[in-house]
């Protein structure tokens, strides 16, 4: 039974297991959070502590910050890992003028049957279950968010682990929203409780902990858009480092092609995917070629995102009652309004033609004219 719970954590990691110790047993449960979320992340090579994009429980818990145009959005994603895994799971945030919360939930599963001295048994099944909430501050061009993730591996009926663990993350957003900068520290307090004899004890730092930063810069050449990514990661399980980097390339207005690799993480050759983008939703597919050993196998997923279309306040376009006051010539002026062709003038009001003025009226020579009398019958004067 130990050797098929070893072989199972080793096929989900796509890495061999490291050697148990009381010093050093740390986040076999947590294991699941070393693949990466988000197809569009994962097909650029896993790079995301500055990319927008859903999965803030593995790249940055300030992620939700970096949301083209800061829309809250309703994500779902499905796929395969080597080893018959398969895996799934949904996210949200919902994006304020200055905060944001945010809700992530990751399964997944693998099939097996047991076996022992009188031959094969019953089937079973590994289920890791990971869930995280998040939450976040935004100030100016800058944010910050936590994290908070649990998790649970059982196998079969017989062992189980159980995991709590707290992160960190940084966001900033210069030249335009152009360049974007973030940092995280995943996992930086854990606690947990293991496989096995250790079941019924509680430590810290368990967890595998990860130190991330990254940038990404999105342009247009040639009024194509693109966007690069690049991030550094530290491994505090192993002191290992990764370069995850990829590449965003707009080929038409509603299909994007990617293409990355993570530097450093040996069982993956390559990442690619696609994008496409109608309206308010889109469809994004990665697939990762990997390598255990000598065997070769395909690694994909598949997902779906919403966005609420929801901007900050200081992104919204001003009020139509707002607008004249802040451009020229919207609503005429207050010297237009005073000039001789809006408001007639004593010149024009007395004339013959408009109306008769007492000045004309109270002459004498007017009065004593056979004409003048006449106009009493017309215009009676007192």
């Amino acid at each position: 039974m130990k050797k098929i719970i070893a072989l199972l954590l080793a096929l989900i990691t796509l890495a061999p297991a490291p050697a148990l110790s009381e010093e050093r047993n740390r986040g076999y449960g947590f294991l699941m959070l070393e693949e990466p979320v988000s197809p569009r992340n994962a097909a650029m090579g896993s790079a995301g502590a500055a990319l927008g994009g859903y999965g803030f429980r593995y790249y940055n818990p300030a992620q939700p910050f970096f949301s083209p145009s800061y829309a809250s959005y309703a994500s779902a994603e499905f796929g395969q890992m080597p080893g018959g895994v398969n895996r799934g799971g949904i996210e949200t945030a919902m994006l304020f003028s200055e905060w944001w919360s945010a809700v992530s939930f990751f399964s997944s599963s693998v099939g097996f049957e047991t076996r022992d001295e009188r031959g094969f048994g019953s089937k079973a099944a590994s289920n890791t279950t990971v869930g995280a909430l998040g939450v976040g501050y935004v100030y100016g061009n800058a944010a910050a968010g936590v994290g908070f993730s649990m998790a649970e591996d059982r196998i079969w009926t017989e062992d189980s682990y159980s995991a709590f663990a707290l992160s960190l993350g940084l966001g900033y957003k210069a030249l335009g929203d152009k360049l974007t900068l973030g940092a995280a520290w995943m996992h930086l307090g854990a606690w947990s409780r293991g496989f096995g004899e250790s079941a019924s004890l509680w430590r810290d730092g368990r967890v595998p902990v990860f130190a991330r930063a990254g940038a990404a810069w999105a342009d247009a050449l040639l009024s194509i858009p693109y966007t690069v990514a690049a991030d550094i990661v530290y491994r505090d399980e192993d002191g290992t480092f990764s370069v995850p980097v990829g590449i965003e390339v707009s080929v038409l207005p509603y299909v994007n092609l990617r293409r990355g690799k993570r530097i450093g993480w040996e069982s993956e050759i390559l990442s690619l995917g696609i994008g496409l983008n109608v309206d308010r939703i889109s469809f994004d597919a990665a697939f990762v070629p990997t390598v255990f050993v000598d065997d070769y196998e395909m690694k994909w997923s598949m997902g779906f995102t919403y966005s609420m279309g929801f901007r900050r306040k200081n992104d919204v376009e001003p009020k139509a009652a707002e607008r004249p006051l802040q451009t020229d010539g919207a609503v005429p002026t207050e010297a237009p309004v005073l000039t001789e062709e809006a408001v007639p003038t004593e010149e024009a009001v007395s004339t013959d033609e408009a109306v008769p003025t007492g000045e004309a009226v109270s002459t004498g020579e007017a009065v004593s004219t056979d004409e003048a009398v006449s106009t009493e019958e017309s215009v009676p004067t007192e």
